[in-house]
């Protein structure tokens, strides 16, 4: 039962990116040796696209992220053997070494210590990567508790995390900046808490901002009406976020007309946010068409959020005790709502939909083009989303029926077909399709006799997994499917740190998701749901 060639043209580009990084890999790990690191110590996420150093251990402990997908460009256009083993070298003395290591006092920080926007799903996988149940400080946009998501189709939403700030040397002469997160060892080595610690993230933000782009330069304005950020400096979307004054006080260039309604921004990646108004229907369809499409074509770049937010002014004689806490004037502050048109809690009439597929963007643009009435799209769960899940839960039937008869390449194709839905799944419904094709990989590994071959299953099925780790952490299976796929490989560490996250978070009694409800055994034996 080999495997046809046709797999190989379907993961090509998928071969030609990891032999790269595999390559580069495994020289860092050499050169990680040197001073001191030895691979035990090192967790290769693939999909991420990165590598994380887990030095010593307790309060001496350090955990270190290292960007290789940022380095591997660099490393590849050196010249010559020798150029790359000073590269290599150069890397692996500011990581190993820990020159991006948070220092041990906050005010060693200075002006590096930043506020920083994460997904709720990434705050947790970093915590369950993290040894001994680390935890990585955060809260909510307003200094309130971050909902994770727990479960299939819960919403991923957006925490504030602070970051260490370095910008180490490279042997060609630039920098790499590099962003370190800011862990619980962290404060109770500062022996400050959360609030003081974040109170003086935000105002070196603001300081940095003040110190920057002129209010005129801030916003770079599209014919439609919409800003975009002009910063981008990894730091738009907390700029946004957390000092919302630049959104509500941005300067349109000279002669646009007033814009009408509220305002409406998405926090699109760390570097870019678009903002614009509720009742500008172009501004919104320029929005949607760059979030929910066009960003997510582009494997380049790393989606933040495709949330879109309402900026409110509040009335709050007594506002919260909280370094997020923006005033808006006396007695009042400043607050984001998730957007829908007419919806809570302003309720207002006039205003439009954000496109989120190709489809609403072209009937937008057509009703505009036609002077017909601009249609308004509705997006909640009891209306057009329903159709997408049910569209989504058929094909993904379909594959599962596939992969019960045994036809895993068929299977394989048509999991790919679901997730290629426009609008794409959630992020849980993504990650069962994900893991399922891995499962779909390694029960091909398993019954392939061609090592060379088996090893290419394993491998494709290990990024399927990791891709379905990354978008649902709470889901049991994705973390077993890892841990098989790195028995094929021989990567007997690697395949022991998975069953451990699985047992910590068992242990834990951390929520899985819905699709994690089935039994482990059940997923350890291959089947597909």
């Amino acid at each position: 039962s080999s495997v046809p060639s046709p797999w190989y043209k379907l993961t090509r580009d998928t071969w030609i990116k990891m032999a790269g990084l595999q390559q580069f890999v495994e020289a860092l790990y050499k050169a990680l040796a040197k001073v001191g690191v030895k691979r035990p110590q090192c967790d290769f996420d693939e999909e991420r696209g990165c590598l994380v150093l887990n030095i010593g251990s307790g309060s001496a402990g350090a955990t270190r992220v290292v960007p290789l997908f940022a380095l591997l460009p660099r490393y590849a256009s050196c010249d010559g053997d020798e150029s790359r083993e000073a590269f290599l070298e150069a890397v692996a003395e500011v990581f190993g070494k820990g020159m991006t290591d948070v220092p041990s006092k906050m005010a060693d920080c200075g002006e590096r210590l930043l506020p920083q926007l994460w997904p709720a799903s990434k705050i947790m996988a970093l915590e369950l990567s993290l040894p001994g149940g680390g935890k990585v400080p955060h809260c909510g946009l307003h200094g309130e508790t971050l909902k994770m998501p727990s479960r299939q189709g819960d919403e991923d939403g957006l925490g504030v995390v602070m970051v260490f700030e370095s910008t180490p040397k490279l042997p060609d002469g630039t920098t790499l900046p590099i962003e370190t997160p800011v862990l619980l060892t962290h404060l109770n080595r500062w022996d400050v808490d959360f609030k003081v610690a974040m109170g003086a993230a935000v105002a070196n933000l603001r300081a940095r901002t003040k110190a920057g782009l002129e209010a005129a330069k801030r916003w770079e304005y599209h014919p439609s009406g919409c800003a975009q950020s002009a910063w981008g400096d990894r730091f738009d979307a907390a700029r946004a976020a957390l000092l919302p004054a630049l959104v509500s006080k941005r300067k349109r260039p000279e002669g646009a007309p007033t814009e009408q309604g509220g305002q409406v921004v998405t926090f699109a990646t760390t570097s870019c946010v678009f903002a614009t108004t509720s009742k500008n229907a172009l501004g919104l369809c320029f929005m949607g068409d760059t979030v929910h499409v066009k960003i997510p074509e582009d494997k380049s770049l790393a989606p933040l959020s495709r949330t879109a937010y309402r900026l409110m002014k509040l009335k709050e004689p007594n506002p919260p005790d909280h370094p997020l806490t923006q005033t808006a004037g006396e007695g009042f502050i400043w607050r984001w709502f998730q957007y829908s048109p007419g919806g809570p809690p302003l309720r207002a009439s006039g205003e439009f939909s954000i496109p989120i597929d190709a489809g609403e963007v072209e009937a937008i643009l057509g009703a505009a083009e036609q002077g017909k009435a601009v249609p308004v799209f509705k997006h909640s769960d009891s209306d057009a989303n329903e159709p997408k899940r049910e569209s989504f839960a058929m094909k993904k039937d379909a594959a599962n029926a596939l992969f019960k008869a045994g036809e895993y390449l068929k299977a394989i194709d048509a999991y790919e077909d679901a997730l290629n839905m426009k609008p794409p799944p959630s992020a849980a419904e993504a990650a069962v399709a994900y893991a399922n094709a891995a499962q779909a990989m390694i029960n091909l590994a398993t019954a392939e006799k061609d090592h060379e071959k088996r090893l290419g299953c394993a491998a494709e099925a290990l990024r399927r997994a990791n891709r379905a780790v990354e978008l649902d952490p709470s889901y049991v299976k994705a973390h077993l499917r890892c841990a098989n796929a790195c028995d094929i490989l021989g990567e007997a560490d690697a395949a022991a740190a998975f069953r451990q996250r699985v047992a910590a978070m068992q242990k834990m009694d951390t929520p899985m998701s819905a699709s994690s409800s089935s039994s482990t055994s059940a997923s350890a034996m291959g089947f597909a749901h």
